[in-house]
C-alpha cells in the first residue's frame, strides 16, 4: 500500500466487501440527511459485528446524519447507507427521517435552509 496525497494508506478491503456487493439494505431507502443513534442494544451482544460497523455504532452514540458516517468511514454514501441499515435492521441503531414540509416527499424547506446555511459557513 502506498499513501495518497493526504498521507493515508490505502484501504486493504474494497468498500463493496463491506455490503457484500449489495447496493441496498433491506428494508426502506435512507435519504442522505437522516440522523442516526444508536438503541439501547449493547455492543457486546453485537460482537460479531464487522470492524466498520462496530464504528458506525460507535460514533453514533452521538446523533449523526448518514453522510457525516460516511465521511467518517471514508466510504461512500451508498455504503454508509447499506450499513447503517442493516444495523437498524439488526436493532443497532435507530433513524430519524427528515420531516418533510412537502406532500412530495422531497425534503422541506427549512432543511434546505439549514443545508445551504451549513455550506455557507465552511
Amino acid at each position: 500500500m502506498t499513501p495518497d496525497e493526504r498521507g493515508h494508506v490505502g484501504r486493504v478491503v474494497p468498500v463493496y466487501a463491506f455490503t457484500r456487493g449489495r447496493t441496498r439494505a433491506a428494508g426502506q431507502e435512507l435519504p442522505l440527511e437522516a440522523v442516526v443513534t444508536t438503541t439501547g442494544l449493547s455492543l457486546n451482544s453485537g460482537a460479531s459485528l464487522q470492524m466498520e460497523s462496530r464504528a458506525i455504532v460507535e460514533m453514533c452514540a452521538r446523533p449523526k446524519s448518514l453522510a457525516e458516517v460516511g465521511a467518517a468511514l471514508r466510504v461512500p454514501v451508498g455504503v454508509a447507507r447499506v450499513l447503517v441499515g442493516d444495523l437498524a435492521n439488526g436493532g443497532y441503531l435507530e433513524v430519524h427521517l427528515p420531516r418533510t414540509a412537502d406532500g412530495d416527499g422531497g425534503p422541506g424547506h427549512e432543511i434546505l435552509g439549514r443545508l445551504l446555511d451549513g455550506l455557507r459557513s465552511r
